[in-house]
């Protein structure tokens, strides 16, 4: 009556997964817990699908109650693997597991409802009928199975759609995956009842899981052996404060100076060796390696802080000797979470953590609390983050204009093109602020194209001529100056508004002289096409004069910290400065002019041009052209 043939693989199968569950480490997490009941639940279900229906098919004599509860049993387990899929989901979609009031209506009264239909099979035949003979058929309630089945699959894969942004692609498209196999399996079972087919689509779907959320690979780090970051952050998303206390980091000083001086090899050797000393001497604590040498340690006690820190210090204070006899010193600097903010958002936390031990430094601080302040941090940088992000998705960026005069007849002669982005609130964000995130984030280059096109086009709706405007600069990022297609790309937006390269000078820092040959073949490429080039923030310590000769600039920016170490105490670098900047070809431009006396400084040691607000603010691009309109 019933066919059995996949029944052995599978419980093979389960059953190895079973034995990995419990043999390699794991995160005291919800979803590895889930994923434990989905494994026990199935099995007992398979167990019970295959008793019932052997008991029903070869023996006789079995009493009815026996075959009765047997079944009930069966179809409890049946709906409970149900609720286990359902849940495993929602643990992937960061879905608190909690019984509010639409999650009752959602999930728990049909489960219950179902649940309690099932039960009273004891009395009524309502999902199965077994006649007095042992002839077993299907109850007027049972495709109510069914209908519960489609209904929380239906509620995942709708769940899993509206928030697909909260997932990565390798999350988004595991979880269709093994719902829409779910599904196939009811169907299925439907179609050919005598087959036991339910088991191995559910057993694909196990499989899916695995390979997406439960291979202990997704959470390890192979060089040191202890859990990696993607790890810490599931670990940080359902952290207790009263259960895991104690969150200790420690990073190694100069890491990527010491992989230079030891080698790749030989670090990762150390790592390792790090590694295992940490989980042979802390067992009761869960080590977590970052990369770049930051580790994380999570325990319950947060009173072994201090003698955590010093079994570390100690040990870093000997070498550690690879099995090619090679000693490395290593120092590490310590941090601490403390435990008042662990209710904070986990994500805040998370990137407080990992920011804190990139920025740890032994000779200013040996130890250091992540408290609210460091939350609140990170918090506005996430904020800035979004508007960014924000901005550029809707061109949204706003050109403001600051005004370069001539140093001598103190009238307009050109102006610099600046970026500003609002917050939520519809406040300014500071450039300083947004500029570094942006060019963490990648966006860096949109901003800048975004910023070189509304140039163009306020040059082409605007008399510059008449304002007396000769050029507008326009700032471009280290990161952006990186693109190869940068001439490219530009070239089209000159031509998109048919304006004339000369018009605009492109301004580049003096860190983008850091990988000074790259920066002069890209010069070189972009004045075939007729671009410009003005060196900004002078004085910042990257150039020098016979490097800066080397480039095509037409002019030098004299950093504003430059130009009021001057003022505040007068001596002859400067003004030689700016002299040999001159007999090099190049005008000279002081900025951070708030003053009259400041401008005539400038102006006698020999500067062309000034900026600075003794002559505008940044002025939004309407209200510059209001003003300098004759």
């Amino acid at each position: 009556m019933w066919n059995y043939n996949l029944v052995i693989p599978e419980l093979v199968i389960i059953t190895t997964f079973l034995i990995f569950y419990f043999t390699q480490p794991r995160l005291p997490i919800r979803l590895h817990k889930s994923f434990l009941f989905i494994l026990i639940i199935d099995t007992l279900t398979i167990f019970f699908d295959v008793g019932c229906a052997a008991t029903l098919e070869y023996l006789d004599n079995i009493p009815l109650c026996i075959l009765r509860i047997s079944n009930v049993i069966y179809f409890l387990l049946f709906v409970q693997r149900m609720m286990c899929f359902t849940i495993f989901t929602n643990i992937i979609l960061s879905k608190d597991i909690r019984f509010s009031k639409r999650r009752i209506i959602t999930y728990l009264l049909p489960f219950i409802a179902i649940n309690i239909i099932i039960l009273s099979n004891l009395f009524v035949d309502t999902i199965f009928c077994i006649s007095d003979n042992g002839e077993y058929s299907k109850g007027r309630l049972y495709n109510l199975i069914y209908i519960c089945a489609f209904y929380y699959i239906a509620a995942c894969i709708f769940l899993t759609i509206h928030n697909r942004k909260k997932l990565t692609r390798g999350e988004f498209i595991p979880v269709i995956a093994y719902n829409l196999v779910l599904m196939t399996g009811y169907i299925m079972r439907i179609i050919y009842p005598t087959y036991l087919l339910m088991n191995f689509f559910t057993l694909i779907s196990i499989i899916i899981i695995y390979l997406s959320f439960e291979n202990p690979t997704l959470f390890k780090e192979e060089k040191s052996g202890s859990f990696n970051k993607k790890a810490l952050m599931f670990m940080l998303r359902e952290i207790n404060p009263e259960w895991h206390p104690l969150i200790l980091g420690f990073t190694i000083h100069n890491y990527s100076d010491l992989r230079e001086i030891y080698s790749y090899t030989q670090t990762d050797k150390g790592l390792s060796l790090i590694g295992m000393y940490l989980k042979q001497t802390f067992p009761k604590l869960l080590p977590f390696y970052l990369h770049d040498g930051r580790f994380v340690l999570i325990g319950k006690n947060l009173e072994d802080a201090v003698l955590i820190r010093t079994y570390i210090s100690q040990r870093f204070e000997a070498p550690w000797k690879t099995d090619d006899d090679i000693d490395m010193f290593l120092e590490v600097c310590f941090t601490q979470v403390k435990p008042e903010i662990l209710s904070s958002d986990r994500g805040v936390l998370f990137t407080a953590i990992l920011t804190t031990l990139a920025e740890l430094d032994p000779d200013t601080q040996n130890h250091k609390y992540i408290d609210s302040n460091d939350i609140n941090r990170i918090r506005t940088n996430m904020q800035i983050k979004k508007s960014v992000e924000l901005s550029v998705e809707q061109n949204s960026i706003e050109l403001f204009l600051q005004p370069v005069i001539d140093a001598k007849t103190r009238k307009l002669i050109g102006a610099e093109s600046l970026a500003r982005i609002r917050d939520t609130n519809n406040e300014y964000i500071p450039p300083p602020l947004f500029i570094p995130i942006a060019e963490k984030n990648g966006r860096i280059n949109d901003l800048g194209e975004q910023m070189f096109e509304k140039t163009c086009k306020f040059i082409k709706e605007h008399d510059i001529e008449a304002m007396g405007l000769s050029w507008i600069n326009v700032n471009l990022s280290p990161i952006q100056f990186l693109r190869r297609d940068l001439d490219r790309r530009f070239t089209a937006i000159l031509q998109k508004y048919d304006i004339s390269p000369e018009k605009i000078h492109l301004e580049i820092t003096e860190e983008s002289m850091i990988d000074f040959d790259l920066l002069q073949n890209q010069m070189l490429k972009m004045k075939e096409s007729g671009f410009r080039f003005v060196l900004d923030d002078y004085g910042r310590g990257y150039s020098n004069v016979a490097r800066m000769k080397k480039c095509p600039f037409i002019n030098v920016k004299l950093d504003m910290e430059f130009v009021w170490d001057y003022f505040k105490e007068k001596d002859q670098i400067l003004p030689t400065l700016v002299q040999t900047i001159k007999q090099m070809g190049f005008t000279v431009t002081a900025e951070g002019i708030e003053n009259q006396e400041l401008a005539d400084t400038m102006r006698d040691i020999g500067c062309d041009y000034l900026q600075g607000f003794c002559f505008s603010k940044p002025l939004s691009a309407s209200e510059f052209a209001t003003k300098y309109t004759p």
